[in-house]
């Protein structure tokens, strides 16, 4: 009857991960959702193509992010 017991325990945690897996799953889909009732404003397109059209500094880490403000 223990072991019983155990393997019982050990379904419900079971479930009970994979409920919160699917909250966390529901949760992003209605995020996914909303945002698809959004609409752009076309004056914040035209200030995006403003800044992708500026040149930019890439930098691989925050340490050489860090340098480049340093020195600049």
């Amino acid at each position: 009857m223990i072991e019983m017991g155990g393997n019982v325990e050990s379904i419900l945690e079971d479930l009970r991960y994979k409920v919160e897996r699917i909250e966390k799953m529901v949760e992003t889909l209605i995020d996914i959702y909303a945002d698809t009732l959004y609409e752009v404003r076309e004056e914040y397109l035209e200030k995006l193509e403003k800044i992708r059209k500026e040149d930019f500094e890439e930098f691989s880490d925050i340490n050489e992010l860090r340098r480049l403000i340093e020195e600049g």
